[in-house]
Order: C-alpha cells, then structure tokens, then sequence
C-alpha cells in the first residue's frame, strides 16, 4: 500500500523543508480502518463499534518509503465493521489530524485495490512492512 500525504499535511511539510516554519514531532501515530474512500482533503468512514479503535503504529523507512516496523493487529470484532478497502493514519486514538490515507492492495503485486470483509469475531492484521507511506 503506498500512502498519500492529506491537505493537514502537506502545507507543513513544505513550511518545514523551505525553512519557514519548523513542523512539531507528531505526539503518537494510529492507524484507523475505513470503508469509504479517503483523499488528500476528506477523511474516510473510518470503522466504529464492534470492539474497534485506531492502533498506535511506529514506523521506519526502508527503500524511499516509511512502513510500519511492526505487526498490527486488532482484537477479534464483536459485531461486522464492514468492508474495509482504507487505512488512514493519524495523530492521536480519537480525534486528531489526519495525516495519511492509503488504500489496501494486494501484497503480491501492491497494485491491485483489495477489500476485507470484517464479521463478528474476525481479526484484522497488517503483517510488518505491509503500510508503505511515500510523499509520491
């Protein structure tokens, strides 16, 4: 999955690099599960109820791109969240800034969009490595 930069975002990354003002270190990174599409400007429906809540997430780069050094995995649902096809990642558990948005694709070829349908009792993972931010 490669990651995309949003709207928050991008205008502090470039204040910091052309030396206007200096971007704040994030204060946590969550990972949060959506089944709408996001973009740069508008958040996704991110998944709620059923046991669901953003993960904390670290990440490290590797190749060019930032990907999470560890595994996520949320506990089993309790009830169905749906067809999840996004993840976003943002700045605290609830609320916050939404920082990131990528969708899910197929490892095999990390192209090809893919969806997981999540019922009562499924865990939902993403393997180390498998999120891939890039600021393409």
């Amino acid at each position: 999955m490669a990651g995309n930069a949003t709207d928050y975002l991008e205008p502090l990354v470039l204040q910091h690099t052309l030396g206007i003002a200096a971007m704040p270190m994030p204060p946590g990174l969550y990972v949060g599960l959506c089944t709408t599409a996001p973009n740069d400007a508008t958040r996704g429906t991110e998944v709620s109820g059923g046991g669901y809540t953003r993960l904390a997430a670290t990440f490290a780069m590797s190749a060019g791109y930032a990907t999470n050094d560890s595994t996520l995995e949320w506990p089993a649902a309790t009830s169905p969240w749906g067809n999840i096809g996004w993840a976003e990642i943002w700045d605290a558990q609830t609320a916050g800034n939404r920082l990131y948005w990528l969708p899910l694709v197929d490892p095999a070829d990390m192209v090809t969009p893919v969806t997981k349908s999540v019922a009562t009792g499924d865990i939902m993972r993403f393997p180390a490595g498998d999120l891939r931010i890039s600021c393409d």
